[in-house]
């Protein structure tokens, strides 16, 4: 009796220590979640980006760019958007809130990326695109198309498509991308190597990724704009941003604006961005709104209130193009001042771009001016 009660009392411990190693395993699927992409490489899991506070932002004008510092990843962006839906109504300026993303009677599907393999990257992975993919279910585009990103990268990482169709659709002359911030709040420029650099020496380190970026994509030079230069301090004005669209609108008439969402983002400038443009949309002052996301989330978006549109490529020359694209943010030449800041902040989405053989982008029309 005595021998059946410690194998009784052994049994159970085995079962108890499986159930803690099942538990402790998925506690390590989750901090290892592939979509918390923006690990700096020398620190893996330094703290994530804090609540916003309310003096980030004053009167459109970035003060305090120290929550620049790096993306935050899904579960945070869970947490922060319930803990922002319950702070909104005490909060005046929209640019602080990530909207109530809350209830809906349908969302979009999850969007499953794939991550490389080991010792892949946007320097030796090629992929063939699948020929028999096109973009002719997406709502067309005005005649002329202004990408406006926020970072440098934005633009190929979640455009790239969009921005290729729309070339082919409209003629490059008739493409534009609008830069709205130095990118120079990082975390990247604390390291020794940029000891001693203005704001502006800085932001030039950063151009010269995009400059390189928007070539390969095909972007003539005289079509892309730096809106914070506008400044003298260059510092992110969202009144610029405001000033630059009603004069492109006025100009062009027939435009489509595409910049990040306003509600479904992380990033609390990228949700400012799309706010400013959201704004102009709703009071009928431009015609044309559309907004990218980042894949991991699509699945959040009310798809009552939205419409997704996927852009792919389905040729070898755009591949290759949105891939070189990639791959500007990863050269590094001290003697041209290149340092591969894009690719060291956020390699794995660059990585994960390049190794899909479609390299989609994800768009979404909101189909009313009340409700996201």
């Amino acid at each position: 009796m005595k021998f059946k009660r410690v194998r009784k009392f052994v049994n159970k411990k085995r079962l108890f220590l499986v159930f803690v190693a099942i538990v402790a395993g998925q506690f390590m699927i989750i901090k290892s979640d592939y979509f918390d992409k923006n690990i700096d490489r020398d620190k893996p899991y330094e703290e994530i980006e804090a609540t916003l506070m309310d003096d980030s932002i004053e009167n459109g004008v970035v003060v305090d760019d120290k929550k620049d510092i790096r993306d935050i990843n899904k579960s945070t962006f869970e947490y922060n958007t319930k803990k922002e839906k319950k702070e909104a109504k005490k909060k005046k300026d929209p640019y602080y809130t990530l909207g109530d993303i809350g209830k809906a009677p349908r969302r979009l599907d999850k969007i499953i990326a794939i991550r490389p393999p080991k010792g892949k990257n946007v320097d030796n992975i090629n992929r063939r695109p699948d020929p028999n993919k096109n973009n002719d279910k997406n709502k067309p585009f005005a005649r002329y198309v202004i990408f406006y990103p926020q970072h440098q990268d934005d633009e190929v990482l979640w455009a790239g498509s969009a921005i290729r169709d729309a070339i082919r659709k409209r003629g490059r002359n008739n493409v534009f991308v609008a830069l709205v911030s130095s990118g120079t709040g990082h975390k990247i420029f604390s390291k020794k190597q940029f000891d001693g650099l203005d704001i502006k020496e800085k932001a030039e380190y950063r151009n010269r990724e995009f400059l390189d970026s928007c070539k390969n994509l095909g972007i003539p030079r005289k079509n892309i704009f730096f809106i914070y230069k506008e400044r003298g301090d260059w510092k992110t004005d969202f009144k610029l941003e405001r000033e630059f669209a009603l004069k492109m609108e006025k100009k062009y008439k027939s435009v489509t604006h595409i910049t990040h969402s306003y509600k479904y983002d992380d990033h609390f400038m990228h949700r400012a961005n799309g706010q400013t443009l959201y704004d102009l949309w709703t009071k009928d002052k431009i015609k044309d709104l559309r907004f990218y996301l980042k894949p991991f989330l699509v699945e959040y978006v009310d798809a009552s209130n939205n419409t997704l549109n996927v852009y792919t490529v389905n040729n070898q020359e755009d591949y290759n193009r949105i891939k070189n694209a990639c791959r500007s943010y990863k050269y590094v030449d001290p003697r041209k001042k290149r340092a591969g800041i894009g690719y060291r902040t956020d390699y794995l989405s660059f990585d994960s771009l390049v190794y899909d053989p479609n390299q989609k982008s994800y768009i979404i029309i909101q189909n009313n001016k009340k409700k996201g």
